[in-house]
């Protein structure tokens, strides 16, 4: 898969080919030339998030100057499409809660759904010319990427940039604990979302391992991410809670949310606790391991994976 490492490459040549194919990849998107199953926006804003997982694992190699440019790439693409793609977001979060409360008590809300479509309608129009600003920023990047000075980017640099990513999404889990707020539950998110990106690169060095790492990482990202949609509509909502065509409407919709919001918080918070159990240089230290075994061609056994204790990895089997 393009998205992970290859046995016939140096670390640093395959972190290249790596981001530069999702830089590639949102470029085909902007241009037209690459159709997607969601929508231009979200696919763009995937491809861009996965190319920053990748190039913050070579942040000291390739200096300051280079990898800020880049990241500030990133970042200003992003910002060109953010509120078409909130607007996106909030529409969709509404239309599930429309079809839960259906089924369970056959309630809608047309009236929020009608308002939210036009919003987003109007973004859509207002940001029409997103791709024609995108596309020179993306081959700026593309060609940037091209002069990455990674010759020497080792096992021991990879293993401490994700060492850094799994830190920082411990800080950020301890943070939500003390401060469960939205805010710092979306910091939260963003960390654990790079980080599992970074181990979905490294999936080759164990596969066993690390789906069952990845899949634990996905299942926390769609917890957070479920209560970071709700908590988004329920400030779209808050707007407007004084108007009259929204007020029955709305003040119901903040009544699920807030409920609900609170126990995805939850449950991602306990998972979350056991996925980050470990110090980050245990982590680290097991993936030197896994590397050192996958560079010299000495795949891991599923014997060897089983024999893996709790102490040595994160976690190897499902919660």
């Amino acid at each position: 898969m393009s998205y992970q490492l290859q046995r016939d490459e140096t670390l640093g040549n395959g972190l290249r080919r790596i981001c530069r194919k999702q830089v590639e990849l949102a470029l085909a998107i902007a241009t037209g030339n690459k159709e997607t199953e969601d929508t231009p926006v979200h696919a763009t804003r995937k491809h861009l998030k996965k190319a920053r997982a990748a190039l913050l694992l070579v942040r000291k190699e390739i200096g300051r100057s280079l990898f800020k440019r880049q990241d500030h790439c990133l970042r200003d693409i992003g910002r060109l499409i953010s509120d078409i793609r909130d607007a996106e977001v909030r529409l969709q979060t509404v239309r599930q809660l429309q079809n839960i409360s259906r089924r369970q008590k056959g309630r809608n809300y047309r009236k929020v759904e009608e308002v939210l479509m036009i919003e987003m309608e109007n973004f859509i129009a207002a940001f029409a010319e997103w791709q024609a600003q995108a596309v020179p920023m993306l081959e700026r990047m593309r060609d940037d990427i091209d002069h990455w000075p990674i010759e020497h980017f080792d096992r021991r640099q990879f293993c401490q940039s994700v060492q850094r990513t799994y830190k920082r999404g411990r800080n950020a889990l301890a943070d939500a604990k003390r401060n469960p707020t939205a805010e710092c539950f979306h910091v939260f998110r963003t960390e654990a979302k790079q980080l599992w990106y970074q181990l979905r690169i490294l999936r080759p060095v164990n596969p066993m391992v690390l789906k069952e790492l990845t899949d634990e990482l996905r299942s926390l990202g769609d917890l957070l991410g479920r209560a970071h949609d709700l908590s988004f509509l329920g400030e779209r909502l808050r707007q407007e809670s004084g108007r009259s065509a929204w007020q029955h409407e709305g003040h119901e919709l903040l009544a699920i949310i807030e409920t609900s919001q609170s126990d995805l918080q939850r449950g991602a918070a306990d998972l979350a606790q056991r996925f980050y159990a470990e110090r980050p240089r245990n982590l680290g230290a097991q993936i030197s391991t896994w590397l050192d075994t996958w560079i010299v061609a000495e795949s891991p056994s599923v014997a060897t994976a089983l024999m893996i204790t709790d102490s040595d990895v994160v976690r190897t089997v499902p919660i």
